[in-house]
């Protein structure tokens, strides 16, 4: 006879994760998902951005960029059709803008980068489709790998360095804290970067370029105010720059960088053809 006080707690965490991977597979499908992104134009002068209309600039606010363009290029800007100069607030600002050049494509403004400068990123809604967009392998479920850690703040962080995907010079960052869990007996201790309220972990381990995917992959936490912390591989998630060249993704600092293999959480993603 099969306990169900056993087995109700691990139909019900089957269940989660199953409406996590629903969940995440439609984020990335979505009109603005990870696969929808087709271009990042870093705008530091008057200039037009491949594939849509309109004269981009930066805005002389210094709070995102401005478009020129006339009524016939039909870009719409927060609900209003651009017939002349208009300001495009990034997503960053209290009044981000919405924009719009036709049924599939919309677009937005981020920034400021290390240099001052915002970038357009435009995103297609057929992309995924047009690419042959089939799913993100996963490793099976596994209670294993939903761990408690713990998480200990440090006054004035910890300071650590990181690469990128596109390349060039290394980035500096500082961790809040230290995340720390144990794995066959042995402490193992992760930095995070700062976002929102969460704590994403950026990581490496003994699958990755092999069965995972090359750059590493991610993990967001939110510490509890008693100091643990829910550490559940198995919602570990490849980076978007996985699913676009668009991205320039976090590349996993040293100390994120595991000598043992944990076989949770997503793989790859696969596109028809491969």
């Amino acid at each position: 006879m099969i306990d169900s006080a056993v087995t109700a707690p691990a139909d019900a965490a089957i269940a989660q994760h199953e409406a996590f991977r629903r969940k995440r597979d439609q984020s990335v499908r979505a009109p603005q998902g990870a696969l929808a992104l087709t271009t990042t134009a870093w705008v530091s002068e008057a200039t037009e951005v491949e594939g849509v209309a309109g004269s981009w600039a930066p805005s002389p606010t210094g709070d995102g960029l401005q478009v020129t363009a006339d009524a016939s290029a039909e870009i719409v800007v927060d609900g209003e059709t651009v017939d002349g100069t208009v300001s495009v607030y990034a997503q960053e600002s209290m009044t981000p803008s919405t924009v719009r050049f036709d049924e599939r494509r919309t677009a937005f403004v981020i920034g400021p980068d290390f240099k001052g400068r915002f970038a357009l990123r435009v995103w297609d809604a057929e992309a995924a489709t047009e690419r042959g967009f089939e799913q993100i392998t996963a490793f099976d479920f596994d209670p294993a790998w939903h761990v408690q850690g713990t998480y200990e703040p440090v006054e004035g962080g910890v300071d650590f360095e990181y690469g990128k995907s596109q390349g060039g010079s290394l980035r500096r960052a500082t961790s809040p804290g230290t995340i720390r869990f144990e794995h066959e007996g042995e402490q193992v201790e992760l930095v995070a970067l700062p976002d929102g309220d969460s704590l994403q972990i950026v990581f490496a381990d003994a699958t990755t370029g092999e069965e995972t995917y090359d750059v590493g992959r991610f993990l967001f936490v939110r510490p509890r105010h008693d100091g643990t912390v829910d550490l559940d591989f198995n919602r570990a998630i490849v980076p978007p720059c996985a699913m676009s060249d668009q991205y320039n993704c976090p590349l996993p600092p040293a100390g994120n960088r595991l000598a043992f293999p944990i076989r949770a959480g997503e793989q790859r993603p696969v596109f028809t053809g491969e």
